[in-house]
């Protein structure tokens, strides 16, 4: 094999804040390279000076042994070098045909002096790709129209009519269904095969050890170590990145479970839920357990407000508790935390401050006026409590770190005092070190009497933090499972 990109001592610094340090990597050429690191660790400001996005302070970048210079992204795309986003970056109200070719349309001559754009050509060269890659897309098809996985498929058919040769991959299963990512590997065993090199960035330890040649490790924006992924266990792996060892990433703290506080009943909604029944107990962590679309969200929605059910019944504290609206909800002592922090969780360009105690604002105000003694108060405490790294508590929640937006998200819902708190998805996109803070943090909030419902994804997680277990399917409840009866074979066969 043969090093088709090497970046060697690589710094970069923002105001306050060194985020690369003396960083250095290889990849060599057909090479799928997984980047680990704790979020935060500089893996995204790296990825961001190979494109072109920042420029290094300090270091080299080789593109086929020759010393390079990228000035912006478009002149990465140029040189063969392209990235795929976790969140796409289409534009969706296009085709696409479109977004494939999008700056750089192929174009003629007509009457021998007047340009346009070629379509023939996009579209010969387009299902070219299309069949390369074993994927089946309607050209003309909206991409707003498109799933998670179809539009991931169409940023890497993209970046090919580029003519890329290295392909940077940013946690690209993150919201994928398990047939989704196995369709996705499918893709970049192809693309190895075509000698197109990759680097991966994934929390995803068992993903990384499927898939990656070689693996590098960053922490605090500095180069850790460089393995081939055969020669390191997952231990040693995540005590690079954490760096020490990291004994027990399930935390669970035995608790006296009290009687039931939350009953659900016969719940029903059409097409979506099926006569769900079910109930938690104080101090409990309840999980739920099924595959992406199994109706875990929407039950979650309904109990809370922001879904309307058609039939059954919600008690809470043995008062019927059929809330219309999620602040309802809320004032009775049951919060929701969202599995999409962006989207339904936290309003990213504004700071910790303003998102800690945006759902209690009306309760720390008065005639319109915001206690600020209040307000200090709920955000002192829990950004202890929660351990969020940042400098203060006017930084903007964008450049935190995923583990530490989680941690603010978090505090928001802990601030509103729940005696239910609903996770869902509870460290998705989180690293390893994360994921056992929010493990303490909720094992914690068990043992002070709180009850936890928790939805994952990740059957580690549940298997090591729930007390009881509830399997879900197309809607419908398929069975409960007590702590001494949990096996991961059980679990699967039950959502399966």
């Amino acid at each position: 094999m043969s090093t088709i990109l090497k970046l060697e001592n690589i710094h970069k610094s923002f105001p306050g804040v060194r985020a690369l340090y003396n960083m250095q990597i290889e990849l060599e050429k057909g090479e799928l390279h997984a980047v680990c690191g704790e979020n935060g660790a500089g893996k995204s400001t790296l990825m961001k000076v190979i494109t072109g996005v920042y420029k290094a302070d300090k270091g080299d970048i080789y593109l086929n042994g020759e010393k390079i210079t990228i000035k912006e992204p478009n002149d990465a795309y140029g040189k063969g070098i392209a990235i795929i986003f976790q969140e796409t970056s289409l534009f969706k109200d296009l085709t696409v045909l479109e977004n494939l070719f999008m700056g750089h349309e192929p174009t003629r001559k007509t009457l021998g002096f007047v340009n346009h754009i070629d379509y023939p050509a996009m579209i010969k060269k387009a299902k070219e790709i299309f069949a390369f890659l074993g994927i089946d897309i309607p050209l003309d098809a909206k991409v707003d129209s498109l799933g998670v996985a179809s539009k991931q498929m169409v940023e890497i058919a993209k970046a090919l009519t580029y003519g890329a040769k290295i392909l940077i991959l940013d946690e690209p299963t993150a919201a994928l269904t398990n047939k989704e990512v196995r369709a996705l590997f499918d893709t970049i065993a192809r693309l190895k095969k075509d000698g197109i090199s990759m680097l991966y960035i994934s929390h995803r330890m068992e993903e990384i050890f499927e898939i990656a040649d070689r693996v590098t490790v960053i922490r605090d924006g500095e180069f850790v170590k460089t393995a081939n992924i055969g020669d390191v266990t997952e231990k040693q792996l995540i005590a690079w990145m954490v760096g020490r060892e990291m004994d027990d990433l399930y935390p669970k703290v035995e608790v006296q479970i009290g009687k039931p506080i939350l009953k659900v009943e016969h719940l029903s909604k059409r097409n979506v839920l099926s006569d769900i029944s079910f109930e938690v107990k104080q101090g409990e962590i309840f999980g739920i357990a099924g595959l992406a679309g199994a109706g875990r969200t929407e039950l979650a929605e309904c109990i809370c407000g922001l879904m309307k059910h058609e039939e059954g019944n919600v008690s809470f504290l043995d008062q019927p508790f059929n809330v219309k609206s999620y602040r309802e909800a809320i004032d009775k002592g049951v919060v929701y935390v969202s599995e999409d922090r962006k989207k339904y969780g936290l309003i990213v360009p504004m700071t910790i401050k303003e998102n800690m105690t945006l759902s209690v604002l009306y309760k720390i105000s008065k005639m319109s006026f915001v206690n600020f003694k209040k307000e200090k108060g709920i955000i002192g405490d829990y950004m202890r409590k929660l351990g969020v790294k940042a400098p203060n508590e006017d930084f903007i929640v964008d450049n935190l770190s995923g583990g530490n937006q989680q941690k603010v998200l978090v505090a928001k819902a802990l601030a509103a005092a729940p005696k239910i708190l609903i996770l869902d998805e509870p460290t998705r996109g989180v690293d390893v070190g994360a994921k056992a803070e929010i493990h303490r943090i909720i094992s914690n909030l068990a043992k002070e009497g709180m009850s936890i419902i928790m939805i994952s994804s990740d059957m580690p997680e549940l298997l090591g933090m729930s007390d009881r277990l509830m399997v879900v399917k197309h809607g419908k409840k398929i069975g409960e499972l007590e702590r001494s009866d949990f096996s991961q074979e059980k679990v699967l066969e039950m959502a399966l």
